[in-house]
């Protein structure tokens, strides 16, 4: 299926692009990462315009993220236990799952760039547990742009080499997504730190 997606963007350009990343975003499984460098690879040979498959593939993303949100915010508490007991989905469901209950916000962003694979599902859990649509946007944004700048810059820049940069890309966004959690740990340590001395302003 990958390779015949592959062979309609040339003849479908960004209408292809942008409709297997808005349907995969809903957890619909295709090859939206593959897409996504393969549009970089052909702006880099003048197919497209790299402004716009940033643009298309960000808003395609964002898009799919924001109706699996709605859908999530939308759905009966017994759909959630026919998804878990499912043997195809129920364990991805069921990790997802967990791992948002774990991680809440982080886990929007984890989930959009080292663990994109159950991404959809966190969207949907996120509206199930009817988190604030801000919260979800705002954290779903940033680990959108991270996921789109990631793969069609390195097929922009790696246009020969494309079968062989997924796993740099994987990487690329390992890179991206430690820094800000090192930075999001900076910065609670310096929140924490001000409210003890609050505190300790108190006691005296």
């Amino acid at each position: 299926m990958t390779d015949y997606l592959l062979a309609l963007v040339p003849d479908y350009g960004l209408y292809i692009v942008t409709g297997i990343v808005f349907i995969a975003a809903m957890s619909i499984p295709l090859p939206a990462s593959v897409i996504a460098l393969t549009s970089g690879g052909l702006a880099a040979t003048g197919d497209f315009a790299l402004s716009e498959v940033l643009l298309a593939t960000l808003a395609a993303y964002v898009m799919g993220d924001q109706c699996a949100y709605t859908l999530g915010r939308l759905a009966k508490s017994q759909w959630l236990a026919r998804f878990r007991a499912s043997r195809r989905i129920g364990p991805l469901v069921q990790r997802s799952e967990t791992f948002y209950e774990k991680n809440g916000l982080l886990a929007i962003l984890l989930s959009r760039t080292v663990l994109s694979s159950i991404g959809p599902y966190i969207a949907y859990f996120c509206g199930i547990k009817r988190m604030k649509r801000v919260h979800f946007t705002a954290m779903a944004l940033v680990g959108s742009m991270i996921w789109t700048t990631t793969y069609v810059m390195l097929g922009y820049t790696f246009a020969g080499n494309l079968p062989q940069i997924s796993t740099l890309a994987i990487s690329f966004m390992v890179t991206g997504a430690a820094l800000l959690l090192t930075l999001g740990f900076a910065v609670k340590l310096i929140l924490a730190w001000r409210r003890f001395e609050a505190d300790e302003m108190e006691v005296r």
